[in-house]
């Protein structure tokens, strides 16, 4: 654990692990250095390893490896799978089965146990995938569990949740990455005070016209790899488990179609696009600012591609 830093306004902490396949980065912002003790942030890292522990369908002995080694049977579960799990449904519904961590055509079934507990059955041929879902859960599970004034919780740059107040500035400031190959710099910073912000896109890609395949997701309406003209999307909203599961659906859905279930939505929603524009719901306007210059350097792109400029 790196030690506090001292500033003008308080005192901050940046410490590092990895989980759930990424690399989980933390800052806890206080006014002493009692409020950002080493251990408090050792304890938040060891909440995140759990939730990783619970719900990684890469170990056997998660709730989710072995709710996909025994399809059909009913097993015992914990606390962590039965809240991913529900809000999963939840976000099935809303977006019209794009966003869908089940696969194989199955569902996932939920049972209070007679005493205490939980289990879960998953259908026959299922499999569950709670992976991206999960980290936007173990994020704000830290962030509001942190008793600090201020903090930053990350989960490999794509599942971010803050709250408070960062050392030197009046809100948090998320760096936004560029997905195509000739632009390699950061775009542009959403400012933030509080929230969860996810992004599923792909990286390194061509500006051009058309679509591109999202070889990492399924489009759960056909069973394939998804054909977007996004290459990456990414939702601001009060839940990570929601902006999971929204800046995946958004992507599925391509531009117009995910525009409009971020407005119907009420979210926060920035989409770049394969043929090189930044575009946001009427939400991100005030939040969202490209960095100097990048505007000019995308049309730029844009005309070499051979694409109208506007």
């Amino acid at each position: 654990m790196t030690p506090a830093v001292a500033g003008e306004s308080g005192h901050e902490r940046w410490s590092e692990s990895t989980a759930m396949g990424t690399t989980v980065q933390l800052c806890l912002v206080g006014e002493e250095p009692d409020d950002v003790r080493a251990d408090q942030a050792g304890e938040l890292h060891a909440l995140v390893a759990e939730v990783d522990a619970a719900l990684s369908r890469f170990r056997a002995d998660s709730d989710v490896g072995r709710l996909n080694a025994a399809p059909g049977r009913w097993l015992p579960v914990g606390p962590h799978l039965v809240a991913v799990a529900r809000a999963a449904v939840r976000y099935r519904e809303l977006t019209g089965g794009v966003f869908n961590p089940v696969g194989g055509g199955s569902g996932l079934e939920l049972r209070a146990r007679s005493g205490d507990g939980w289990q879960a059955r998953l259908g026959p041929g299922g499999s569950l995938d709670l992976g991206a879902i999960a980290k936007g859960y173990a994020a704000d599970l830290v962030r509001d569990r942190a008793t600090a004034s201020g903090v930053l919780v990350s989960l490999g740059t794509s599942s971010i949740s803050v709250a408070g107040w960062p050392l030197v500035r009046d809100r948090w400031r998320i760096a936004v990455s560029s997905p195509w190959e000739p632009l390699t710099e950061t775009l542009g910073y959403l400012e933030v005070g509080r929230g969860s912000f996810s992004v599923s896109g792909l990286r390194g890609q061509r500006i051009r016209a058309g679509e591109v395949v999202a070889g990492h997701v399924r489009d759960p309406r056909t069973g394939t790899w998804a054909r977007t003209d996004v290459c990456a999307a990414g939702v601001l909203s009060e839940d990570g488990m929601l902006s999971e599961a929204l800046s995946t659906a958004c992507l599925v859905l391509g531009l117009e179609r995910g525009m409009g279930l971020a407005e119907q939505l009420g979210v926060a929603a920035l989409f770049l696009t394969v043929d090189g524009r930044a575009l946001g719901s009427p939400r991100l306007a005030s939040l969202f600012s490209l960095r100097a210059g990048v505007g000019a350097r995308l049309r730029e792109l844009r005309e070499q591609a051979g694409l109208p400029v506007r």
